[in-house]
């Protein structure tokens, strides 16, 4: 009896694929001339959902595994069924957008010899979404947070973000990602790392026993939101090898724009520009999601647009009408010093005397009309304080030092511009007049010294090594038990 039913359900099985391998998947075009059956057939399709059978789940990610590790765990099991059964919706918007955007990580990724399905970890960081923003002032497709972008040459101000440059951030995420790897010599270690940090997975690696120990031995030293980073690129990774094998299909496909750049000196429209080289606004701000007021600002020296290749010939031909009749676009809702060449007080400033006081802790810039004092952050201080107390507005405040959200931190530098007569300026210039250089500094055993946070660093080590206790280390630094120490921050040793 066993024997017949299993002999059945084989025949089943057959006749059933047999019947699906007469359409075109992607299409759903059935042969058939009964318009009726088509209809139902092809609803029957995009409602079935295959069952996620653990051994078939360890077989296709065996099968699909690359260069990065595919490895099965019952929480990459959960994104798998998030994207495979419960959002499968959102897995198809992400089939549709990607037509559009993996070209472009595609060539950065074989240009910089690197695994191609890093391309998945867009989906991961962004949805796709150029724009995307986190609540830790992470933006764009890599969801760089300002520090890192500036890390690795991606310009932030209140007009342009590069981080929301497709090919530019893109480029970016490679240099970072092959850092990481070269750094922890493990593909699945690096996206961790790309997610929290190298300082935080140093620091796991060595809890967990030191080199050696991979994604899962360090599992439980991570933050929970990395804890499922990994897992989520795998699911997600299984997901965009296999959706055809889950008829989960794309319907409106992103056309992809091959492009090519134009570098300009002056303000530019976006909107102007596109009417001058004939095609769609819409497809110069899929390309340009960077320029945040849809131009490009007065004061950039050969700045890129990128507009479609198509128009290659029209605009090398036209280049000067059309860049002319762009930058005398309307500049409605536009502040003066965008579209003006010599008054980018925010952006730009005269040259620049630098002197160190005599801890070297504070540098002090003057000029003709301003002088430049550098703010250290203390805690419990906010923008709004720390421009009230110089005389300024936040929004020049928040120009000067690139910050696209009103977060900083403890122990953060700020550069702050005040007027020559103001009491700031007043002890920054008596300072310029009495302050020796770095080099003619006096040395003593009491010398206050700067440690430069490594990766893996933590306090206890920090003070083992300069023989001084960790409450000084807190107070001199104003640390507390939720200040996170990151690579590259420098800190103060306090005397012993």
């Amino acid at each position: 009896m066993k024997k017949n039913l299993l002999t059945l359900a084989t025949c089943f099985t057959f006749c059933f694929v047999f019947h699906l391998q007469a359409f075109d998947f992607k299409n759903e075009n059935i042969v058939t001339k009964d318009s009726t059956q088509k209809d139902s057939i092809s609803f029957l399709l995009k409602n079935f959902i295959p069952t996620l059978d653990v051994d078939m789940i360890k077989d296709r990610l065996a099968c699909g595994q690359r260069q990065i590790k595919l490895t099965y765990a019952p929480d990459v099991q959960k994104w798998i069924n998030f994207y495979t059964v419960k959002q499968r919706n959102y897995t198809k918007t992400i089939l549709e957008k990607s037509t559009f955007y993996f070209p472009i990580f595609e060539e950065a990724l074989k240009r910089n010899n690197m695994p191609d399905e890093l391309k998945y970890l867009s989906i991961v960081e962004s949805a796709l979404t150029p724009n995307a923003a986190s609540w830790a002032a992470a933006v764009g497709l890599w969801q760089f947070i300002p520090s890192t972008g500036k890390r690795f040459g991606l310009h932030q101000d209140g007009f342009i973000d590069e981080r929301m440059d497709l090919y530019k951030s893109t480029q970016a995420a490679c240099d970072y990602l092959k850092y990481l790897y070269n750094y922890f010599g493990d593909w699945q270690l690096a996206l961790a790392a790309y997610n929290c940090g190298e300082g935080r997975v140093g620091w796991a690696v060595k809890q967990a026993g030191g080199k050696g120990a991979d994604f899962w031995k360090i599992y439980n030293f991570l933050p929970l939101e990395t804890r499922g980073y990994v897992p989520a690129f795998i699911g997600v990774t299984y997901a965009m090898t296999y959706h055809k094998e889950h008829f989960i299909f794309a319907e409106n496909e992103m056309t992809f724009i091959p492009s090519d750049t134009i570098h300009v000196n002056q303000f530019v429209s976006l909107d102007e520009f596109a009417k001058q080289i004939e095609v769609p606004k819409e497809e110069l701000e899929k390309l340009n999601p960077h320029l945040k007021r849809k131009a490009v600002p007065a004061y950039s020296k050969n700045y890129p647009i990128r507009y479609p290749s198509r128009k290659k010939e029209h605009l090398a031909s036209n280049r000067h009408a059309i860049l002319q009749a762009s930058s005398r676009a309307s500049r409605k809702d536009l502040p003066y010093t965008f579209y003006q060449k010599n008054t980018p007080t925010n952006t730009t400033e005269p040259k620049k005397v630098k002197t160190v006081d005599n801890n070297n802790n504070t540098i002090a810039t003057t000029t003709k009309d301003k002088v430049k004092i550098t703010h250290k952050v203390v805690y419990g201080e906010s923008l709004g304080l720390i421009a009230m107390k110089y005389g300024i507005n936040t929004t020049n405040l928040s120009i000067w030092n690139n910050l696209n959200t009103g977060i900083i931190h403890p122990n953060q530098h700020l550069d702050v511009w005040v007027a020559p007569t103001s009491e700031q300026a007043k002890l920054a210039q008596n300072t310029q007049k009495t302050a020796p250089t770095v080099a003619s500094l006096p040395t003593s055993p009491n010398t206050k010294k700067l440690h430069t946070i490594q990766y893996g660093d933590n306090l206890w080590d920090i003070s083992r090594k300069y023989n001084v206790t960790i409450e000084s280390l807190k107070k001199e630094n104003n640390i507390t038990d939720r200040t996170m120490l990151a690579p590259g921050q420098k800190i103060t040793v306090p005397s012993k």
